[in-house]
């Protein structure tokens, strides 16, 4: 069962990160040939850079779990080198675990801070669309890699390891 959850979370990160991969060269390539080519129609797709800014952040937050789970993010393993595997698995757990805590805060400072930015009706100049929209990705993204702590904390064997070279 919880396999089958992490291929699928996994499939649908990768899925909304590779729409919004996609979606930023093509509304950024658009912009620019309206720009060159027919300028007075530019002025009616100002929005285009407020909503690429909008995927950046969203392309960023979605990807944080889904980096973790590759095993992707940064991090320092010189003392690696010097530790047993087993005192080095229960320090894995333990960053884990105040990993998981920390990020939880946050997506729930994120949470807290959405709710003050809908009920406060903000909406951005140019696409006037609600704030909500932008500020949403950092909970989010938050939760994502809280669970993937989580799953390291309750299953340390399912940890990825670290590559010592890029590919």
């Amino acid at each position: 069962m919880w396999t089958k959850f992490w291929a699928g979370l996994a499939l649908a990160e990768r899925t909304l990160m590779v729409c919004l991969m996609l979606a930023l060269p093509c509304l950024y390539g658009f912009n620019v040939i309206l720009y060159n080519l027919a300028p007075g129609l530019a002025r009616h797709f100002d929005g285009i850079e407020e909503l690429s800014r909008f995927l950046l952040v969203w392309l960023v937050c979605v990807s944080l779990g889904y980096t973790m789970d590759k095993g992707r993010h940064v991090s320092m393993n010189l003392l690696q080198r010097f530790i047993g595997p087993a005192l080095l698995l229960w320090i894995q757990r333990v960053l884990d675990l105040v990993g998981a805590l920390f990020c939880a805060y946050v997506a729930v400072l994120g949470w807290r801070f959405l709710q003050r930015i809908i009920d406060t009706g903000q909406v951005s100049n140019m696409l006037d669309v609600s704030m909500g929209w932008l500020y949403a990705a950092l909970p989010l993204g938050m939760a994502l890699l809280t669970l993937r702590y989580l799953r390291y904390v309750l299953f340390p064997a399912q940890r990825p390891v670290a590559d010592d070279h890029p590919d």
